[in-house]
């Protein structure tokens, strides 16, 4: 990992309230492996927001990061209003990725909100590595939907669902997915998203491994300030920025 001040290249809203920023890096897009974030410091010469705010990156395009994000406070609120040629602070890459092989059979990825911007590079490797894989997406409603033409081009089948039943199948990507678990051969699962919905997709006691990707608070990203520490199924505690974000979905507590 390394720190880098990085120049904004573009900072738009795709969704409502849903903004994906990019700039260049070479370093960040050639270590980068889906399932890594990065740390921002929002506003590198004040003193406010003083922590750093973690970002999935959502895919590298040649020596360009992608990273996806929604306005939910102050800090993601200022963010969004940074502007072409603005400069932040980026801490990156960090965390652990996603296992990509490939697989004896189906792979499903289900993702929800927020939580599916990391798991769209991991489509792309996964149908690089020459897996069939179906995608089970989920949103609020029709307004809130993103990347949806960019997931039919990582994927052999796609599944929308939304809470209002606006587009797609009326509830939620978990929901979907389980109505498909028997008809299909999955031999993996990987996702990412809100605790309930990674909650419900647990409760599920799928016979085949399934990996997620955890979404905590993080200060630091190197496991050191404690604040997104979170507990293994034996009690014993893990911290989501340098155990993880990546989990078997067994081997943790939602």
């Amino acid at each position: 990992m390394k720190l880098l001040d990085v120049e904004i290249a573009e900072n738009k809203m795709i969704a409502n309230g849903i903004y994906l920023l990019s700039f260049e890096s070479e370093y960040l897009a050639n270590a980068f492996k889906p399932g890594n974030f990065v740390n921002i410091l929002v506003e590198k010469d004040s003193i406010y927001p003083l922590l750093r705010r973690p970002f999935s990156i959502s895919f590298v395009k040649e020596n360009k990061v992608f990273i996806g994000y929604k306005v939910v406070g102050r800090g993601t609120q200022i963010l969004s209003q940074k502007k072409k040629g603005d400069t932040i602070n980026v801490l990156g890459p960090l965390g652990n990725s996603f296992l990509v092989d490939r697989f004896d059979g189906k792979v499903a990825v289900v993702g929800g909100g927020v939580g599916i911007f990391p798991l769209l590079s991991l489509c792309h490797e996964l149908k690089k590595a020459r897996n069939e894989v179906d995608v089970f997406l989920g949103f609020r409603s029709r307004s809130d939907l993103f990347f949806v033409e960019e997931f039919k081009e990582v994927s052999d089948n796609l599944f929308i669902s939304t809470d209002d039943g606006s587009i797609g199948y009326k509830g939620n990507a978990v929901e979907v997915f389980k109505t498909k678990i028997e008809e299909e051969n999955y031999k993996v699962a990987f996702s990412c998203g809100p605790k309930p919905m990674l909650s419900a997709l647990k409760s599920l006691n799928l016979t085949f491994k399934c990996y997620i990707s955890l979404e905590e608070k993080m200060a630091c990203g190197i496991g050191a300030c404690l604040c997104c520490s979170i507990k293994g199924k034996d009690g014993n505690m893990l911290h989501v920025c340098s155990d993880g974000p990546v989990f078997d979905i067994m081997e943790v507590e939602i």
